[in-house]
């Protein structure tokens, strides 16, 4: 029992690690391998590209702020000394508002130009990936031909071999013994209805030939006249007219 249930884990054992190394299955595993990049890539490059469209819109939220502190300060300015206190404080303000502008502005451009470079990566891995699985593929087919090669060139050999043939050459003997012993039973059969055939013709003319004799015989006196059956009915009665 035991050895049964390892010699089938062998045999599972070593059909998995043929599957293994067949080259189709290889190529194939591949392709899901290097397609599966593609999701992580354009996740990567979807969050730079996030990166940039945020930096851009506090940008553009800090230029107007910008541009609003400084229409403040003009106003500030414009309604006299008792309002320095507030322009100072728009003019401080605005400084700093400025200064994130700066910076905002600098990180803007470098997310940029790093959503450009994801772009191009991506766009680059996924034309490599095409190549790769057209390579894959083509590797394949090439794959499935020689298999097809090699079972062509396995028939043709056992061909070759005889095995095949020395079966057909087998059951072709055997057909036609059995036909020779079949048409051997047949005129062996046919030839003991043709004897019985004649004995019963023989049988048949020996009879004639006896009653004949016997008919001579009678005719010459040879032979008495044999009795006629008397019977029990009367005589019949000439009719008269």
């Amino acid at each position: 029992m035991w050895r049964r249930i390892r010699n089938i884990i062998r045999a599972f054992l070593g059909l998995f690690i043929r599957m293994a190394e067949d080259p189709k299955l290889m190529l194939e595993q591949y392709i899901d391998d290097v397609r599966a990049k593609i999701p992580a890539l354009r996740a990567t490059a979807a969050n730079v590209i996030a990166t940039e469209l945020k930096l851009k819109a506090q940008l553009e939220e800090l230029e107007q702020q910008v541009g609003d502190l400084h229409r403040q300060i003009i106003a500030a300015v414009k309604l006299g000394p008792e309002y320095e206190n507030e322009a100072k404080m728009l003019i401080a303000a605005k400084a700093t508002a400025e200064q994130s502008l700066v910076e905002t502005r600098e990180q803007s451009e470098s997310a940029k130009a790093a959503s450009e470079q994801a772009r191009k990566a991506l766009e680059d891995a996924r034309l490599e990936v095409e190549r790769r699985v057209r390579e894959a593929r083509a590797l394949i087919s090439q794959q499935d031909m020689i298999a097809m090669q090699e079972e062509l060139a396995g028939l043709m050999a056992s061909f070759e071999v005889g095995d095949q043939s020395d079966v057909l050459q087998r059951a072709r003997d055997r057909i036609r013994d059995r036909a020779a012993q079949a048409q051997a039973r047949v005129e062996l059969a046919t030839k003991d209805v043709d004897a019985k055939l004649r004995d019963i013709r023989r049988a048949t003319a020996q009879i004639g030939v006896e009653e004949q004799l016997r008919e001579y015989k009678r005719q010459l006196g040879m032979v008495p006249e044999e009795p006629v059956e008397k019977t029990m009915q009367p005589a019949r009665q000439p009719e008269t007219q």
